[in-house]
């Protein structure tokens, strides 16, 4: 397995991660003894990264890959991802907390990897959608005290959205003071010129 430097996170990765989701979706619908032995054959490959969501069979990736990785007694890195619901500014950053220890709760850690924002980020806030703004004056902050609480290694976004707004997000990101160490954005959208950036891609 050949693995790489994920940005400046002193993380090196698998070049291909286990996905989590609903295509293919074994870890949602398969038997325990199917998803163990997948997980099993994975880290035996070398795969050491997990793709998880807690939209993902709601909630049900998240539980069956935690319950999967104590079977098996192997601790890769696992990443996870938050889906922000429609409520107002101020209640954005307890969302997002809320949202990890949930997440946290199912896969049975005390902490994760990577936590991205999985919401399409727009120039204006709609009910699907983060604006610009809520994302650079409250969701990264909020981030940025889970980690330093030590319940994430680092933390991004999934780049969803208007690839403008999207643009404007990250390069926020990089201008906020005390986050830069801990970002990882998706070089799909920005190659990224800082070391701190990293990047995981979808197939």
């Amino acid at each position: 397995m050949e693995y790489r430097s994920l940005g400046g996170t002193g993380l090196r990765v698998s070049a291909l991660g286990f996905g989590c989701g609903n295509i293919g979706g074994l870890l949602i619908r398969g038997s325990v003894a199917e998803r163990e032995r997948a997980v099993a054959r994975a880290i035996e490959l070398g795969i050491n990264y997990f793709d998880t969501a807690a939209s993902y069979g709601d909630g049900q990736s998240e539980e069956h890959l935690g319950r999967a990785l104590r079977a098996l007694k192997v601790s890769p890195f696992v990443g996870t991802k938050v889906r922000v619901p429609d409520v107002p500014v101020s209640a954005l950053a307890g969302a997002v907390a809320r949202g990890l220890e949930e997440s946290l709760q199912r896969l049975g850690r005390d902490r994760v990897d990577l936590f991205q924002l999985h919401n399409h980020v727009t120039a204006e806030r709609t009910s699907e959608s983060l604006a610009v703004k809520d994302v650079r004056d409250v969701v990264f902050p909020a981030m940025a005290r889970l980690a330093e609480q030590g319940k994430i290694g680092f933390y991004g976004i999934t780049a969803l959205g208007e690839t403008a707004s999207v643009l404007d997000v990250i390069g926020a990101g990089r201008g906020v003071p005390g986050m830069r160490s801990r970002r990882v954005f998706p070089r799909r959208i920005s190659a990224g010129s800082s070391s701190a950036v990293g990047s995981s891609r979808w197939a």
